[in-house]
């Protein structure tokens, strides 16, 4: 069996890539350099393969500046037009495709299942919209597609959480903001098997929130987070200095949103780290 990845060499790409090789299957890495070249290339590649997984994008993370959006932007939605493009060329298409998207496409104010439409109206918001349909035009290949709406994806040596190890350790961790905006997140092992689960589920398809059942806001993660690493935490890091720094990208961090993976507990899916204490006991102890 062979899967096709684009985002290879990213965290995520890296993860799956060696969760589907551990399982029996030949991982082919679409590169940027593929997705830069000629379409029917990229077809060869493609073809016989079971499964595309499109994680390509450039980080949020990094500072926002108007070259960095258009990146942020085109990395995702023109290199999934272009893989939508060679899949409708190959003859042995993929039984499914699943696509990443983010919670970061949800407003604010509401509690948000997989059926909410309640969209908010900024930059990251747009490009989730963006990406969203740029992959959908695959259904009408006849091809299961299924977008992943991921939360922060917790890991130990990679993402959000090893970033914020380092100064926890030291007595430097802080809450950002008031602290009280939600924090969602899933841990990387249930991430994997969600997307195995919805790989051998023939009837999943759709969007699928990739968070963990429980809600907890950015002042609890901190403060269980320091309590794990045996260290207080009572720093705060305020909107205005996270801004100037980040730049508009700074939503990412003093911003979240309320979001519950309904489909996946519709599955009966098994969350191994279904809370934030028992994915930092994991991680970390």
């Amino acid at each position: 069996m062979k899967i096709c990845l684009t985002g290879g060499t990213g965290f995520l790409g890296r993860k799956i890539s060696d969760f589907f090789t551990k399982n029996g299957f030949v991982v082919e890495n679409i590169t940027r350099a593929d997705l830069n070249a000629d379409i029917s290339k990229m077809a060869n590649k493609i073809e016989g393969s079971d499964m595309i997984i499109n994680l390509a994008g450039a980080s949020i993370l990094n500072k926002w500046t108007s070259e960095y959006k258009k990146e942020i932007y085109n990395s995702r939605i023109n290199s999934t037009r272009k893989l939508v493009e060679a899949i409708k060329m190959v003859k042995g298409k993929p039984s499914i495709v699943l696509s990443a998207s983010a919670v970061g496409i949800y407003d604010t104010f509401e509690v948000h299942d997989e059926f909410s439409d309640h969209y908010s109206g900024d930059f990251l918001a747009k490009v989730c919209k963006d990406w969203e349909a740029a992959i959908a035009p695959v259904h009408h290949e006849g091809i299961r597609l299924a977008i992943i709406r991921l939360g922060v994806v917790l890991d130990r040596n990679n993402g959000a959480l090893a970033k914020m190890i380092l100064p926890f350790k030291l007595g430097a961790g802080a809450i950002i903001g008031d602290g009280f905006q939600p924090f969602p997140f899933i841990h990387i092992e249930d991430l994997l098997s969600a997307i195995w689960y919805i790989y051998k589920n023939p009837k999943s398809k759709g969007i699928y929130n990739m968070v963990a059942p429980e809600m907890v806001s950015n002042r609890e993660f901190s403060k269980l987070l320091g309590k794990k690493l045996k260290r207080p935490v009572f720093l705060k890091v305020g909107v205005k200095l996270l801004s100037l720094l980040q730049g508009e990208g700074s939503t990412v961090l003093s911003q979240g949103q309320k979001v519950i993976p309904k489909r996946l507990k519709e599955l009966d899916f098994p969350f191994q780290f279904p809370t934030a204490d028992a994915a930092l006991t994991d991680l970390l102890d």
